[in-house]
């Protein structure tokens, strides 16, 4: 969030590009009291597109109100509100493209395909009011405490043709057929509500002991959730769809709903018939809990970061029948749980530190649920790393190098697959998955005009059927100022090249009598380029020019999920101008 400043400035952005893309945004800081003591800022950003996929387009609305004041010299408090709003047309879930087709030979379809239903539809909306006080309490401690409250609202109604069950325990349908053969109509229809609560309570300041001045933090924070999701069923009568019966919930699968010729369809199809009724279930998530941590000199040169914090987490269900009875589910997942870690700082040498570290690990996976629909606990576990960091060129240049090492249980795997009655994915518990790994990063800059930045990691995960994320990462980025008559002008590029990855397949390829070959997918690697250029029209006004994926590289950011893919962006350009005042 940006906050407001004292002086009285701004600044507004317009950007067009590829697909339609227009974006405006707008940010005014205005201080109320002619000393700043009093002050407010107000940003406003509205973007309206379409995408390279047939058929779809998205619509964004934010706003952000921020009020600040200072309560004589030692009290600060904000008051605030933050909106957000999305909407997208033409929307489809999960892997949309067929790879294959129905005799198992490369379906090659072109990346602009939307298998969508003209009526298929996203929209999101979300709202938070903020506040926080600030005070000093002398001798260099500060209290702080912030609170906020988040409300949003989800809409779902999709309809995609693509792979899936046909009916339960009667395998898989949908595949197409180049004659246009082949395709059904899927669909989920779903409505929901989040309600949340934060809270963070903070002390903090140095303390004098054996000579040396250290720092302490103490605090409380924590939140309270509610996940409001309403029940859409053929027994409650509330979802219908060309007069089909749905195949469990609100959820149509590839039963009933036949495509005639999927190369002319344009998306049409009989809309659902839905309505809200009282009927719905309520997940309800607490994470309370207290922490202290601490920077400690143990030496000139040596400090000792340490902590820990206690954590109170809790989830349960409340499920509300259509005449709004109520029955509250068994309490999943309540632990108590304390969460240390430390560290270890050595400033080695004028300008180079190295330190390690471990931490416990307790981490809330959110709405991730298993075949039961059931929450799944937290991801509990350990991590180590270790380092070394530089810099050169008076601070302008650095550098750092990590490796680590965790070991994590309840970690969240997808099984491809989807529950019947919320269409949402269902995901297995995997105890046991080890990571490890290495990151290196130099930034700064590296000559008068010259900054880059460039990164590596390497990374192995055991444990799970499969790794998604690539074993090598490297980004390369660099933006150089021109020198003399040139000096207003900037151009910069950027490399992204990772290694292939693997990804689940279900069913998998075709292979005919109700056979598949559900090995796991290798998926190659890729390497995707970017330029830009900036010129400062004046002291004012800036002009810029991005290309991302100059060679129109094609690749997929999914691969096998139901036999399908999503293809990556392709090249696109936009174009921006920038005042400030």
């Amino acid at each position: 969030r940006k906050r407001p400043t004292r002086e009285f400035g701004g600044a507004a952005a317009l950007t067009v590009g590829s697909h339609d893309k227009r974006r405006l945004m707008g940010d005014i800081n205005l201080p109320l009291t002619a000393d700043g003591r009093v002050r407010s800022r107000v940003v406003i950003s509205a973007e309206d597109s379409d995408t390279f996929r047939q058929r779809e387009d998205i619509q964004r609305l934010a706003g952000l109100a921020s009020l600040e004041a200072d309560l004589g010299a030692s009290t600060m408090v904000n008051l605030g509100v933050q909106y957000e709003k999305t909407r997208n047309g033409g929307a489809s879930w999960g892997s949309n493209v067929p790879i294959w087709w129905a005799d198992g030979s490369r379906a090659q379809l072109p990346r602009s395909t939307n298998p969508a239903a003209d009526w298929s539809l996203a929209k999101r909306d979300s709202t938070t009011v903020f506040g926080s006080v600030e005070q000093l309490l002398g001798a260099g401690w500060k209290l702080r405490v912030a609170a906020s409250h988040d409300s949003g609202e989800s809409y779902t109604n999709y309809g995609v043709a693509k792979v899936n069950n046909a009916a339960r325990g009667q395998g898989f349908a949908g595949f197409w057929n180049p004659d246009g053969s082949g395709a059904f109509l899927n669909a989920i229809h779903s409505e929901a509500e989040t309600r949340r609560d934060n809270l963070d309570i903070s002390v903090s300041g140095p303390l004098q002991l054996f000579g040396r001045e250290h720092q302490l933090m103490a605090g409380f924070n924590g939140y309270r959730s509610e996940t409001t999701d309403y029940t859409f069923s053929a027994a409650l009568g509330n979802c219908t769809i060309a007069g089909v019966t749905p195949w469990s919930g609100c959820q149509y699968r590839a039963v009933g709903l036949p495509i005639a010729d999927w190369r002319t369809w344009d998306g049409s199809y009989a809309g659902y018939t839905t309505f809200r009724t009282a009927a719905r279930n309520k997940t309800i998530t607490e994470n309370l809990g207290g922490y202290l941590a601490g920077r400690f000199s143990l030496a000139d040169d040596l400090a000792l970061v340490a902590g820990s914090r206690i954590s109170n987490y809790k989830t349960y269900v409340q499920a509300y029948t259509r005449d709004n009875a109520r029955t509250r589910g068994p309490g999943s997942g309540e632990q108590q749980v304390i969460t240390p870690y430390a560290g270890l700082v050595w400033d080695f040498a004028p300008h180079y530190s190295a330190y390690v570290s471990y931490t416990d690990v307790f981490s809330p996976q959110g709405n991730v649920r298993d075949a039961n629909d059931s929450l799944l606990d937290p991801v509990t576990g350990k991590s180590h790393e270790a380092g070394i960091k530089g810099e050169w060129l008076d601070g302008g240049l650095n550098a750092a190098l990590a490796v680590f090492r965790n070991a994590q249980n309840n970690v969240a795997e997808n099984t491809g697959e989807v529950h019947p009655e919320t269409g949402l994915a269902i995901y297995r518990a995997v105890d046991g998955v080890k990571s490890k790994g290495v990151d290196l990063e130099i930034s700064g800059r590296l000559a008068q005009g010259l900054n880059v930045y460039a990164g590596y990691t390497w990374l192995q995960v055991d444990g799970l059927s499969y790794q998604q994320d690539p074993r090598h990462l490297l980004r390369l980025n660099a933006a150089w100022t021109l020198p003399g008559a040139w000096s207003r002008l900037t151009v910069g590029g950027g490399l992204s090249v990772q290694s292939g990855t693997v990804m689940s397949t279900n069913p998998g390829r075709p292979l005919g009598n109700g056979q598949y070959d559900a090995s796991n997918l290798p998926m190659g690697g890729y390497t995707l380029a970017n330029l830009m250029a900036r010129y400062e029209l004046s002291e004012h006004v800036q002009l810029a020019l991005n290309i991302n994926n100059l060679t129109d590289k094609t690749y997929y950011t999914q691969y096998g999920f139901y036999d399908g893919l999503i293809f990556g962006e392709p090249r696109s350009t936009t174009f921006t101008i920038r005042a400030r005042f």
